[in-house]
């Protein structure tokens, strides 16, 4: 526990609690709330940082508690300093501020790192590590602090537009964004000016009064809301303003502010709050140069711009027609064209094109599929081999690697984390990395790289630098599972506790706790995602709506050792084993069991597969089943023998893919055996391109692509 007492002793004290955590008391009372599981050897660096950037003049330091998202925002003053501590939580807020004696917050700061430093000598953090708090803890013991910055002329900006709109008043007496430094040391603490906010056309009415920006923060992620509601069949929503609770009405026109209620109408209450965003952040990042690469301005741009592309526009609003490029000649690519449906399928060729002996190692490993190559990600490094056999790259990766479906991919060594584009031989970034284990599979979306770490976390860079814009690494979680809807992350946890994210920011929008634990990824449906959870003896369904954190429905099945499930139209199925024998389940948008029957399969699934509106249940010998809606089989196809692992099957072009001693590629329509492709030792692994290029890694860590070359069909 770092503990630090506003007094006559400033201490750092152990406490009994297992986890880091960061107190800092006034009289007695709690400054920093919350502040729990919080990484102590940063948050310590940065103590020392910012407070020797105060003594050699600097206006104002910054100090991040990433885990509880409070900032601590320290102001050079002639009479000390000050301290203002602001809340990137939900609401967004300006929590406490202070004044604080600079002779004694300095020596209370080098005591504490005295005693943090002896603790680090007998403990195994790496030695450059101790040498940075070393030499930052040196540069205090005699500061000569000097003196601040005079304070600039107070900037006033003023905002606001006719109709249906909201105004803003920045005074900023203080002058914080005039004196703030450039770059990211002060970033947020430059935002804490003041000023107001009220409804254009009613000054006397509701209004916001403090640090305008971080209101506008807030006001910004409570249009993506209203936003995100316009296409749900919810009648009202909640939004939580900076002041207290608002109610929107999505029905007839209707926004509850305070005691009175204005007639706007849901899209009216979106276009104004994000409107709002993005012209004070231009407004700020035009009128003050050093505040141009703000990283909270930058994306309340990129934010609100966003969510107003999604909003239709105004009546007689003209559209600007952007200027027309000229597009340069494509590459020469092989197109990709469906199989023709005419007729029958008969028979397909495939011709091998690669053959990699021992290319992964006996750990684990996971094939990715892109357009123009597979991404082979194992414990000998991260290798991506185009569909035509040639090896594109190889990079030796200690800490895992990250591939994502659209060809971008993360590696990760002990001190490096490299981004890789689609066909990129070379990285396109590097960034310092502490060390943490990649998980094998990303998403990508609105320029966000998102991976997990350590199987318990996620973080998401940008794609184009690389840069981190936030992290989650929820405590006493050992497996998360993720998936994206919209713009909410939903990471699921082995531990029952399913946390929706902000995508832009990390925010936690909502948690919701289950009584087993989930056991893969979200699955959309229309309105709500299906999350699947399960122990040894019972599985279940939770369906949840992603914008309101909602939970629908929860229904248990007798079900063991199930299978990712499946959704389409009003119908949702799960399969897995009842009393030994492989059961098909098949559920409504309500969550009731229409119907549970067994199914012809000898073995347990490896995959369920929707074919139109009838289901395909493959089994982990390559044996299928195609099933109606109301669960009486089309066709069935046997095992194929003995398989050494259960992999997914899949589906193409109207061509089911199933893995078993042989990989089979069978007719959707009648089951009919198209073509067999050598498994090696036992298939480990499969991934099958958009052209129908299979790739197969077999237990002895052969990579083995063979190509469609043609297929014969009779009409």
């Amino acid at each position: 526990m770092l503990r630090i007492r506003i007094g006559r002793r400033w201490t750092r004290e152990r406490g009994t609690a297992p986890h880091d955590s960061v107190s800092l008391e006034l009289d007695g009372v709690a400054l920093v709330d919350g502040a729990e599981d919080e990484p102590l050897l940063p948050l310590v660096e940065a103590l020392l940082g910012c407070t020797g950037a105060l003594a050699r003049g600097t206006a104002m330091a910054d100090v991040s508690l990433p885990e509880s998202g409070l900032v601590l925002c320290l102001e050079n003053t002639e009479d000390g300093c000050a301290l203002r501590i602001a809340s990137l939580a939900r609401p967004a807020r300006l929590v406490r501020r202070v004044r604080l004696d600079w002779s004694e917050w300095c020596e209370a700061v080098v005591r504490m790192g005295e005693q943090f430093l002896s603790d680090l000598e007998e403990s195994p953090v790496p030695a450059a590590s101790r040498r940075a708090v070393r030499e930052r803890l040196r540069a205090l013991r005699h500061p000569s602090r000097l003196a601040p910055p005079r304070p600039a002329a107070p900037l006033g900006v003023r905002l606001g537009a006719s109709g249906r709109a909201l105004v803003l008043q920045l005074t900023d007496g203080s002058g914080l964004l005039e004196r703030a430094p450039r770059g990211h040391a002060a970033a947020l603490g430059a935002l804490l000016g003041s000023g107001r906010i009220w409804v254009s056309g009613a000054p006397e009415g509701w209004q916001l009064k403090g640090p305008v920006l971080l209101h506008v923060l807030e006001l910004v992620r409570c249009g993506e809301e209203v936003q995100r509601a316009l296409g749900t069949s919810v009648e009202t929503i909640e939004i939580h303003l900076p002041d207290g609770p608002s109610r929107v009405s999505l029905r007839s026109p209707g926004w509850t502010l305070g005691k009175e209620t204005l007639p706007w109408s849901a899209e009216d209450v979106a276009r104004a709050l994000l409107s709002l965003g993005a012209s004070a952040a231009r407004a700020v990042r035009w009128a003050i140069p050093g505040q141009r690469r703000n990283p909270h301005l930058e994306e309340l741009v990129a934010r609100s711009e966003a969510g107003l592309a999604l909003l239709r526009p105004l009546t007689g609003e003209k559209r600007e027609r952007a200027p027309v490029k000229r597009r340069r000649p494509a590459r020469a690519t092989r197109a990709v064209r469906p199989l023709r449906r005419e007729g029958s399928i008969r028979r397909l060729r495939f011709l091998p094109v690669a053959h990699a002996p021992g290319l992964a190692g006996p750990g684990p490993a996971t094939l990715v599929a892109t357009d123009a190559s597979v991404v082979l990600v194992s414990d000998r490094g991260m290798d991506v081999v185009g569909w035509d056999g040639k090896l594109r790259l190889h990079r030796p990766t200690p800490r895992g690697g990250a591939a994502a479906p659209e060809g971008r991919a993360v590696a990760a060594t002990r001190s490096r984390l490299y981004g890789y584009g689609p066909q990129d031989a070379n990285p396109r970034w590097f960034q310092p990395h502490d060390g943490a284990a990649l998980d094998p599979v990303a998403i990508t979306a609105e320029q966000l790289l998102l991976f997990g770490v350590e199987r318990r976390g996620v973080r998401a860079v940008d794609v184009l630098t690389g840069r981190e814009r936030w992290s989650f690494l929820p405590a006493r979680t050992r497996r998360l599972h993720l998936a994206l809807s919209g713009v909410t992350v939903l990471a699921a946890s082995e531990s029952g506790v399913l946390t929706g994210l902000d995508l832009h920011d990390g925010t936690v929008r909502f948690r919701v706790a289950a009584p087993l634990p989930f056991t893969g990824p979200a699955l959309s449906w229309g309105p709500v995602v299906l999350v699947p959870l399960g122990r040894e003896d019972r599985s279940a369904l939770l369906a949840l709506d992603p914008v309101l954190g909602e939970v629908r429905w929860l229904t248990e099945l007798p079900l063991h050792q199930a299978v990712a499930p499946t959704a389409g139209g009003a119908r949702a199925w799960i399969a897995g084993l009842h009393e030994d024998r492989p059961t098909l389940a098949c559920l409504d948008v309500r969550g009731r069991v229409l119907w549970q029957r067994a199914v012809a399969v000898p073995d347990r699934p490896a995959g369920l597969l929707r074919a139109g509106a009838e289901l395909l249940v493959v089994g982990t010998s390559g044996a299928a089943v195609r099933v109606r809606r109301d669960g009486k089989p089309v066709w069935r196809a046997g095992a194929a023998g003995v398989a050494p692992a259960a992999v997914p099957p899949a589906l193409e072009h109207g061509v089911v893919l199933a893995a078993g001693p042989v990989v089979r590629a069978m007719d959707v329509r009648n089951g009919r055996v198209l073509a067999e492709l050598p498994a090696g030792r036992g298939v480990r692994a499969m991934a099958v391109s958009p052209r129908l290029d299979v790739a197969l890694l077999d237990e002895s860590g052969d990579l083995a692509i063979h190509c469609l070359a043609s297929h014969f069909a009779v009409l």
